[in-house]
């Protein structure tokens, strides 16, 4: 199943091994994965093309490299199926925090972000300085869904008034221990190896505490 492409940015990465495992996983769900910088992050609708060179592929999961992919996979795992921008709605920006099912959207965001840090931080030779990068990447660009990408203070203590709540908190704890359950034991399934537990509220503490103190830095 197009094993001998050369666009798909597979075979020579350094982890062929899990993102083997993880084309597993999306094959079976009917979908395809192009690896590699000059790609996007997103699930999309194969092209005829694609459908084509990939027999039977009927989505294609883009990704510009692991962290990335494991980042999108995991998405397709809480939705069950593969589907166009992991079928979100567009028309429900802003999200309303308030909403349990708005909110679950943030949740699983913060899962993907959390569970994709954790399981590539090993593949890092300064691990805690990869998953502290990889995570204020990826929750930086999450204002946007919120109406409030151009505030980020606004953002995060939105964020940080809802993890203060406790059973929010627990929200947040069962969501991502969902997505880290359901890839493990899809890649289990493929035949690769246990994956490292995520802890969301360690790395949101971690990312706050960090901000907070370059803003001392900058201030002084």
């Amino acid at each position: 199943m197009g094993e001998k492409s050369k666009s798909t940015g597979i075979e020579c990465h350094a982890r062929a091994d899990l993102v083997h495992r993880l084309r597993e996983v999306i094959a079976e769900m009917g979908g395809f994965i192009l690896l590699g910088p000059e790609h996007g992050n997103l699930c999309r609708r194969a092209s005829s093309g694609e459908a084509l060179e990939f027999v039977g592929c009927e989505w294609i999961i883009e990704a510009q490299g692991l962290p990335n992919l494991i980042h999108e996979v995991v998405h397709a795992l809480f939705l069950g199926r593969l589907a166009d921008d992991h079928g979100f709605d567009y028309g429900t920006i802003p999200l309303d925090i308030e909403r349990r099912d708005h909110r679950q959207v943030l949740w699983e965001e913060l899962a993907c972000c959390g569970v994709s840090a954790s399981v590539c931080a090993p593949l890092h030779t300064d691990p805690q300085r990869f998953v502290r990068e990889w995570f204020a990447e990826q929750f930086e660009i999450q204002g946007v869904f919120h109406g409030l990408e151009h505030d980020h203070p606004a953002f995060c203590a939105r964020v940080d008034a809802q993890i203060s709540v406790p059973a929010r908190a627990e929200e947040l704890r069962a969501t991502v221990e969902r997505g880290h359950r359901q890839l493990s034991e899809a890649i289990r399934r493929a035949g690769g190896p246990p994956l490292p537990a995520a802890d969301l509220l360690a790395m949101w503490r971690d990312y706050r505490e960090t901000q907070l103190g370059s803003a001392r830095l900058a201030a002084g």
